[in-house]
């Protein structure tokens, strides 16, 4: 069977900038000082109030909004709603986890819980960077499933996987990074029609952001899965299934 993902053209840029959106004053401020530690992000703006932000960010586009969820006169899932017609990488910073699955269904970027810790934001900004990096290294991105083979376009050249080269998947939004033992791919297909055109049998979904090959992975933890080439999260309502799977305790 053929499944069929459109291209998507993309283009690279040297620096990236930002919009603060957050209500609490000592939490913005927060967000704030994390960022100076990241020369290549550039903040444009910084609001207490998503109505007063929104001229800005439609003026300004930004590539990257970090917005809370809980504030006045609109919260943060309907306001990344009202703009989903913008291009913009979108990371709820909220005290709320019970919005977590709500985000996802928005396919925003990242979801990061209160109080900010800084590894915890700079593992954000890093999957903000490699994203990207990736998105940038070529012009289009066609992919085609057939059987357990993936086929895509990357730039000018035809990059034709095997199904057991993967080692694990990771969800970018509306993208998927394959992730082999050479290298790293970006493909414009969401992680749920990677997981549907795959063989079910080798590929296990462990986080609503990851899927895992199962004979790749090297030991289960309690909250990670070791890969061999990384450690990646596992969510406390996959790991049940993942032991019977592995056969781990």
């Amino acid at each position: 069977m053929y499944v069929y993902i459109p291209i998507c053209l993309v283009y690279m840029k040297d620096t990236l900038t930002c919009i603060i959106v957050d209500d609490d004053d000592l939490d913005r401020i927060a967000v704030e000082s994390e960022l100076t530690a990241f020369e290549r992000i550039k903040i444009l703006g910084s609001y207490t109030n998503p109505i007063e932000a929104i001229n800005s960010i439609n003026a300004l586009k930004p590539d990257v909004l970090f917005l809370d969820i809980d504030m006045p006169e609109i919260n943060g899932i309907d306001f990344v709603k009202s703009i989903s017609n913008l291009d913009t990488i979108n990371v709820f910073i909220t005290s709320h986890p019970e919005f977590a699955l709500q985000g996802f269904q928005l396919k925003v970027f990242d979801f990061i819980l209160k109080p900010l810790e800084t590894d915890r934001f700079e593992s954000c900004i890093h999957r903000i960077f490699d994203f990207v990096k990736l998105k940038s290294k070529a012009e289009a991105y066609d992919v085609l499933f057939d059987n357990e083979k993936i086929i895509f376009k990357e730039g000018h050249t035809v990059v034709n996987l095997n199904a057991n080269e993967v080692i694990y998947l990771e969800a970018y939004g509306d993208y998927t990074k394959i992730v082999t033992e050479k290298k790293s791919h970006l493909t414009l297909a969401t992680l749920s029609n990677f997981l549907e055109s795959l063989p079910a049998e080798k590929f296990m979904r462990i986080h609503r952001s990851y899927v895992v090959a199962v004979n790749k992975v090297k030991s289960l933890g309690a909250k990670n899965i070791d890969m061999g080439i990384s450690a990646i999260p596992i969510g406390k309502t996959y790991l049940k299934e993942a032991k019977q799977l592995l056969k781990l305790n």
